[in-house]
């Protein structure tokens, strides 16, 4: 016979459950927040996304799924890293940027994963990513817009670089942008539900029109790419290949401010070329890796371990070394670049697990995932896709959520 307490526990279980999933929600929409710092080295979202953590934990504990595809890989980038925060030259900031980089996004996938076990629950999640998308895109685009219009209509000067209003550049944006436009279009093209198209749609236009506007010449084409990657997935692949091809065709039709963009890269004379900057600083991050295999430069130490080894005229001052690849090398050691791989590796084999589901909502979620991987890959090549605050989130968000639909999927069959 049930006792009143009996009764009651699954309840107050539920609204826990309830509360916890809206908190990391806000946390997730809040991701912006990380440029508001308090006190004592935590930001605004730190302070949210602690929280959320916490009450997720308690929340879900009996269904936080320890044992998944990411577990040892994951575990063993945190430990590279960890290691690499007492090889830094800044242990300080090197511990610093290990919690908000690599502890706190990773912690808070896990409880991600257990609460996106349910579709609905998912949809909450991504619900507010997109709102921090949309934040980050409206900011951009407003601050954008006004600009081009003062210069290019008042001034009938050329902007090469626009401004920026929440990011310190403008490749910040695609590099955020990115990997939940591939979420995004996946819903878009796949969904049965009217309103996820209808809401995914929307942030895939807002989204696209501010990466086009960052004039990243990285984001535009990478975007485009996933654009016709995910169409490929339905019936519409060749109408969305042949829209895309037009696309390109307008924006590099005649003289405009993309074809500048563009051009300029084979112009090495030109201050604004960036093919010259990366090979330079490619160049002088191998020499300092071949000096450093094992440990690189440190968690946070690229800029100041640089120093001694820097070759062929480099005189930048960037904090990384602007490839995906070097860029865990030099931060998280040989023994975090190897994770990295790894975690690559399983996002690839875990998606074509998802595409082999009959169920609807984990062959949308692997689609996302094999889109932020191309989006890691393309991007990747020459800037810096992970070690931002609101990037790593977005990062391990989005493999919890794609660990909660394959787990899901588990439960339901059992």
């Amino acid at each position: 016979m049930a006792t009143a307490g009996s009764e009651h526990a699954p309840a107050a279980s539920s609204r826990l459950q309830f509360v916890a999933t809206w908190l990391m929600a806000l946390a997730l929409a809040m991701s912006p927040a990380y440029i508001v710092h308090l006190r004592k080295g935590f930001t605004l979202l730190e302070a949210v996304l602690l929280v959320a953590i916490l009450v997720g934990l308690i929340a879900f504990w009996r269904d936080l799924p320890w044992r998944n595809s990411y577990t040892i890989p994951g575990a063993v980038l945190l430990l590279a890293a960890l290691i690499n925060v007492v090889m830094s030259p800044d242990r300080l900031a090197a511990a610093d940027t290990w919690k908000a980089y690599f502890l706190e996004p990773a912690a808070a996938g896990l409880v991600i994963a257990a609460i996106a076990r349910r579709r609905d629950r998912a949809r909450i999640l991504l619900l507010g990513l997109g709102v921090a998308g949309m934040i980050v895109s409206g900011a951009n685009l407003v601050g954008d817009t006004n600009q081009w219009l003062i210069h290019g209509i008042r001034d009938h000067r050329l902007i090469v670089t626009p401004p920026v209003v929440i990011y310190d550049t403008a490749n910040a944006i695609p590099l955020y942008l990115e990997p939940l436009d591939a979420f995004a279009l996946a819903i878009f093209f796949l969904s049965e539900d009217r309103l996820e198209r209808w809401l995914a749609g929307i942030f895939v236009v807002v989204s696209g029109l501010a990466i086009l506007e960052s004039l990243s010449r990285a984001g535009i084409p990478t975007f485009l790419v996933l654009v016709v990657l995910i169409a490929f997935f339905t019936r519409y692949r060749w109408l969305v290949t042949a829209g895309v091809a037009v696309i390109c065709g307008l924006l590099f039709a005649g003289s405009g401010t993309i074809r500048h963009r563009v051009m300029v890269e084979f112009n090495l004379s030109s201050k604004d070329n960036t093919v010259d900057t990366r090979r330079r600083v490619w160049a002088s991050a191998l020499n300092m890796l071949r000096h450093h295999p094992i440990f690189g430069g440190g968690l946070d130490g690229f800029k100041q371990s640089l120093q001694p080894y820097i070759t062929d005229g480099y005189n930048e001052n960037l904090i990384y070394p602007h490839n995906l690849f070097l860029n865990f090398w030099s931060e998280t050691g040989i023994l975090g670049l190897a994770a990295f791989v790894w975690m690559m590796v399983q996002m690839l084999r875990t998606a074509i697990r998802g595409l082999r589901l009959e169920q609807s909502w984990p062959r949308i979620v692997a689609v996302g995932v094999i889109g932020v991987l191309v989006a890691f890959l393309i991007h990747g090549m020459v800037d810096v896709p992970y070690f931002k605050n609101d990037q790593a989130l977005a990062y391990w968000a989005l493999l919890g959520v794609q660990v909660g639909s394959l787990v899901g999927v588990r439960s339901i069959s059992g």
